[in-house]
């Protein structure tokens, strides 16, 4: 079942060579995003700042965004939220290293925040030279939320690109365990089978996907693709 070739394949889809979007990070946690440290609250200065930073970021203003996310860490420069929001508009211009520093930042201030523990793995998936590095900071951020999805998937990513694809198969697994309901880590799921060859495996999860959200194009192009 697991073979030379589909590790191949599977490295290659992997590869984490991809078009970063806002999609690809844990952007829809809102009860993070609008959440404030009670040790160190955003001042009302900054709220305005970081308010107008999350309009920009929605509407894909990047350069606007992160302007004011600066502007909003030099008024709550203690504030962990600042620099995690600061990383992702870093993260998103594709500034990785400047993202990670940010990222590092909060651990400082929170050394079991595990969005910025999850993030940093992220960004080391994208390096295949990295990959110990990835697997290091998403088992922590695991380790303080096992359920966790966005940091699962990557997990799974992880494995992929190191040929262990029935220990991908199973993040995955524990992502449906938790919340069957998430179109689009079905459609990574069907990714996956693809690359393994098991069409009929992955023409299952990308309707799957569609079920759950009618409108996700790349699941639509999936299966066209394996007609």
């Amino acid at each position: 079942f697991v073979c030379t070739m589909a590790a191949f394949a599977c490295i290659s889809l992997f590869s984490r060579n991809l078009k970063v979007t806002l999609e690809q990070s844990p952007y829809g946690e809102t009860a993070f995003a609008k959440a404030v440290s009670k040790e160190a609250p955003l001042s009302k200065k900054a709220r305005e700042h970081f308010k107008k930073a999350h309009q920009f970021l929605k509407s894909r203003q990047l350069e606007k965004a992160l302007k004011e996310f600066k502007k909003t860490v030099e008024l709550s420069p203690e504030t962990p939220i600042a620099h995690y929001w600061l990383g992702m508009a870093y993260f998103y211009k594709k500034e990785f290293k400047k993202a990670i520093e940010k990222f590092q930042k909060v651990l400082e201030f929170e050394p079991e925040n595990y969005h910025a523990l999850a993030m940093i793995g992220k960004i080391f998936t994208f390096n295949k030279n990295k990959l110990d590095d990835a697997a290091k900071y998403l088992r922590k951020a695991l380790s303080i939320n096992p359920e966790f999805a966005e940091a699962h998937s990557d997990m799974a990513h992880v494995q992929a690109m190191r040929g262990n694809l029935s220990k991908a198969i199973a993040e995955f697994g524990v992502i449906f365990q938790g919340e069957p309901r998430y179109a689009k880590y079905h459609y990574e799921l069907g990714r996956l089978f693809e690359s393994m060859k098991a069409f009929d495996r992955a023409k299952a999860e990308f309707k799957r996907a569609l079920a759950l959200n009618p409108k996700m194009t790349r699941a639509k192009k999936a299966l066209e693709r394996l007609k």
